[in-house]
């Protein structure tokens, strides 16, 4: 109701003491304002259900020998890959950290991974171990920003960012550097 008293008197005062230039400068100004205070819609990850499944998740921490220096701690990661895109990359987000991660072939027959491997060459059906690896300088990509908790997040060469939520992180005998 304000608006419409406020955008008729508007218009009877532009008519009657300015001339119409003005009154186009200010109806196009007014325009302007409300486009540029309009609210872009967040983008936020997608589920990636249907593009892998986690298997597993772990941590281990490795307790330095010297005194005064802090654990490491190891997050793993086992996933069966289902699409037929195969993955760009591959980053960890945990309660304090955004790490990328390595990804190597797993062979459950035997528990051993092959040597890093490119992500171009995985396809449906592989089972993938991801290695969360602490350091990087990556930065994290606005879309991942509003999603919360624990997850694992990918990208596809024509997806958007998916994740996987991690609810369930078992805790692996801590190793003792000598």
């Amino acid at each position: 109701m304000l608006w419409k008293t406020l955008y008729m008197s508007v218009f009877f005062i532009t008519f009657n003491d300015m001339s119409i230039r003005y009154f186009v400068a200010l109806i196009a100004s007014i325009s302007i304002l409300g486009c540029a205070t309009a609210q872009e819609k967040k983008k936020t990850a997608s589920s990636g259900k249907t593009y892998a499944t986690l298997v597993s998740a772990s941590m281990q921490r490795t307790l330095p020998g010297m005194r005064g220096s802090n654990p490491i701690t190891n997050y793993t990661f086992i996933l069966k890959w289902k699409s037929k895109q195969a993955p760009e990359t591959f980053f960890w987000r945990g309660t304090n950290a955004w790490m990328s991660c390595g990804a190597k072939l797993y062979k459950p027959k035997n528990g051993n991974s092959k040597n890093e491997l490119s992500l171009e060459h995985i396809k449906a059906g592989d089972d993938i171990q991801l290695t969360a690896i602490p350091g990087g300088k990556f930065p994290m990509p606005e879309e991942i920003q509003n999603t919360k908790g624990q997850a694992i997040f990918f990208k596809t060469a024509t997806s958007g960012w998916r994740y996987l939520p991690v609810t369930k992180i078992t805790k692996l005998k801590d190793l003792a550097m000598p």
